[in-house]
């Protein structure tokens, strides 16, 4: 009853509009990833131009991830994250064209701005709620975002239908539901528009601004950010390498579409969802954020290597559901971790800097994944697991006797 209680108060710290941009962004843009690799694989693309395609998103999010953060932090963040929407919309419009080198530049237009909503979600979120509750409430805005990914994924099912009783071939019916998502996500500005948040101390619109302004990160911080980075930078390219292409496996290796796929991620959806409101309480148990995060990934990686040894696939989804919610479920814990010890100026930048750290090497792990599935479906996920292992080792040997760690277990 007190986790539930907790819940409920994390609930009434969170204004309803940013509860309703949640989920619908949440809903599109869940289908629209949905959709992506079986109307991909119906244009014929190999896996490795499938990994391609990735590593194209990715690597063009290099790009901008020096500067979406100072971005966040610097001019109005709702106006920011209207625009980069809008951008990021307009990218399916690319992709839909069927034409392989706009296809391909659609890739490089959604990395490029896609980094900025991401980003500025999480800086949001930090300005509509007081700090001594992020606790509960980052665990209970990604249970919406889960809810809302869930009911995107079931989505899944639309394509399946019409192609059945309509007699329509896959890649008609994954082209327009792809084109009428993707109008459909702008939806999300409506409510956006009507948040109200804290602004937050502007710096200079000039480039010295932005090279001062990340000189003005303390010390203290910059070294918790470098300790993430390293973390962070091992999970991308494991993440990367297998994960991010798991639909193309699954695809190739049990001959399924959309609806299946959507039954999977929906379900893991779900169950997060409903886990994540634990995780506060977990967390007091385990001791702080931290441990938790790491104990429960810890767990995701033996389902993780059974996936590679059976060949039914209601068993591989059930393995996978499993290791994906282990891996996910507590990762809010780490995003109030690393919100509570950057000061709020500083939180966007700070949030560029870790994920760029994180997709050097996912624009690499995408590429070889897609080609490593073309020679051996199993061999991305065993050396995933490996990577994972050691890098959550690693975050909690260097985290075991931090400071600022230990201050955690007041949060």
């Amino acid at each position: 009853m007190r986790t539930l209680s907790n819940f409920i108060k994390g609930f009434r710290d969170v204004p309803s509009q940013l509860i309703a941009y949640t989920v619908i962004d949440a809903f599109f843009w869940s289908l629209i990833w949905l959709i992506e690799a079986p109307y991909l694989k119906s244009l014929g693309f190999t896996p490795f131009e499938f990994g391609l395609f990735g590593s194209i998103s990715v690597a063009s999010s290099i790009v901008t991830l020096p500067i979406s953060g100072w971005i966040v932090d610097r001019f109005r963040l709702i106006h920011v994250m209207i625009v980069s929407l809008i951008a990021s919309s307009g990218s399916i419009l690319l992709m839909v064209t069927g034409v392989k080198i706009l296809i391909y530049l659609s890739a490089f237009l959604g990395g490029f701005v896609g980094s900025i909503p991401f980003i500025g979600f999480r800086v949001l979120v930090s300005r509509v709620v007081r700090e001594e509750r992020y606790y509960y409430v980052y665990p209970y805005i990604d249970a919406l975002d889960m809810v809302g990914n869930a009911i995107g994924s079931y989505a899944g099912w639309l394509p399946e239908i019409i192609v059945k009783t309509y007699g329509l071939s896959y890649l008609e019916v994954y082209r327009y539901t792809l084109l009428t998502t993707a109008m459909l996500s702008l939806l999300a500005i409506i409510p956006l528009i009507k948040i109200k948040i804290v602004e937050t101390p502007r710096t200079s619109r000039s480039m010295k601004g932005f090279v001062e302004s990340f000189k003005g990160i303390p010390r203290s911080t910059w070294r918790v950010i470098g300790k993430i980075m390293v973390f962070e930078a091992l999970i991308g390219l494991g993440a990367a390498m297998s994960i991010h292409n798991i639909s193309y496996y699954f695809m190739l290796k049990y001959g399924i579409e959309s609806g299946e796929l959507g039954t999977l991620y929906g379900t893991e959806s779900l169950l997060m969802a409903l886990l994540m409101m634990f995780m506060p309480k977990v967390s007091e148990f385990i001791g702080s954020p931290l441990k938790a995060f790491v104990l429960v990934s810890f767990t995701s990686i033996p389902p993780l290597v059974a996936i590679t040894f059976v060949s039914n696939y209601l068993l591989a989804f059930t393995l996978y559901i499993a290791r994906t919610v282990l891996m996910n479920v507590a990762s809010p814990l780490f995003t109030a971790f690393m919100m509570a010890v950057v000061p709020p100026e500083h939180r966007g930048k700070a949030s560029s800097i870790v994920d760029l750290s994180r997709s050097v090497p996912s624009a690499i792990g995408r590429g070889l994944g897609g080609y490593m599935l073309g020679i051996d479906l199993e061999l991305p996920l065993r050396i995933t697991a490996i990577i994972y292992t050691l890098s959550l080792t690693y975050l909690f040997l260097v985290f075991r006797s931090d400071k600022l760690s230990r201050t955690m277990k007041a949060i």
